[in-house]
């Protein structure tokens, strides 16, 4: 495996505002430029005059990256954000091995290099690069920008990265995947309060088509909480839909899975939540016996809270 030396931030580098945040973030999830300026305007943010250069620019300047033409370096700015925390997404799921070419071109945008001087460090032609870029977009599930590719094959990027980056799979052991799903139900919910009764009385009605082997009680719960959430944090009011989607799953292993997803793109202090710093909802669900995560969306807006609870009693 090629290895990537860990970028460091410039010894006077102050962090990034929110509006630079959010525009790395879009950036990772595959959006032009002019979606991130539409999106940014949406969410109220206040643009510079001359447009998003300038935002580029100061995120290029805080990371450390080449301030050189800092709209082309999107991949780069997701790749140092992620190194750094700074990256308003979670980890993607893990796309697998890639084969040395692809993680090569990867690693080399996740370097701020552009096609163009990637073939010519290669000495090679672009169209020969641009082959490359063609099969990286769809070993990584037709990721339709250089930055998307850079966020969707983080997993493999970060286990390449020396020195280590803290809290991240840098043994080189494959992950596991998850077991398969024996038998999946969802449902539509209305994007306000009355969603939280709905999903209870959804719930006791399906589970015995679930076969899942505990108490539908406690999973009943799980899914209140995290409904209530969705509806109090999920729902912008510039979403032109206000419903969210309840999916639940029993995997071979026995677990059951809980998926809520809503219309807002961010989780802002989950693992604060997650350890009941920061409200009551998360933190209830963990006592409950459930590891909580959550995802972006590939495709369309929004996010999805999953909780996963493991089959029999838990000790309360």
């Amino acid at each position: 495996m090629t290895v990537i030396a860990r970028p460091e931030l410039p010894n006077d580098a102050t962090p990034l505002t929110q509006m630079e945040r959010r525009a790395v973030a879009l950036a990772a999830l595959g959006h032009s430029s002019a979606e991130i300026t539409a999106k940014l305007a949406e969410e109220k943010h206040v643009l510079p005059a001359a447009g998003m250069g300038p935002i580029w620019a100061a995120a290029a300047t805080k990371l450390g990256a080449e301030r050189s033409r800092p709209q082309g370096r999107q991949p780069e700015l997701v790749f140092r954000a992620r190194v750094h925390g700074a990256l308003d997404a979670p980890n993607p799921e893990d796309a697998g091995w890639l084969p040395p070419d692809v993680l090569d071109y990867v690693q080399a945008l996740a370097r701020g290099r552009t096609l163009k001087q990637y073939a010519e460090d290669l000495g090679v032609q672009v169209w020969d690069v641009d082959q490359i870029a063609k099969q990286t977009r769809k070993l990584l599930g037709g990721a339709p920008t250089q930055a998307s590719m850079v966020y969707r094959a983080l997993p493999q990027l970060l286990r390449s990265v020396q020195p280590p980056v803290d809290d991240v799979r840098t043994d080189l052991v494959p992950v596991p995947r998850p077991a398969p799903i024996d038998i999946t139900l969802q449902t539509e919910l209305p994007g306000d309060i009355s969603a939280v009764r709905a999903a209870r009385w959804w719930t006791r009605a399906i589970f015995p088509a679930l076969r899942w082997a505990g108490p539908v009680v406690r999973a009943a719960e799980v899914v209140a909480r995290l409904v209530d959430n969705a509806v109090r944090h999920g729902m912008p009011d510039h979403a032109e839909t206000q419903t969210l989607l309840l999916r639940t799953a029993v995997n071979a292993a026995g677990d059951l899975i809980i998926d809520v997803s809503d219309l807002n793109a961010s989780f802002p202090g989950f693992e604060a939540a997650a350890r009941g710093e920061r409200g009551r909802g998360l933190s209830h669900v963990a006592r409950l016996g459930a590891r909580v995560t959550w995802f972006l969306h590939h495709d369309g807006p929004g996010k999805t809270v999953r909780a996963v609870l493991p089959p029999g009693e838990v000790d309360l």
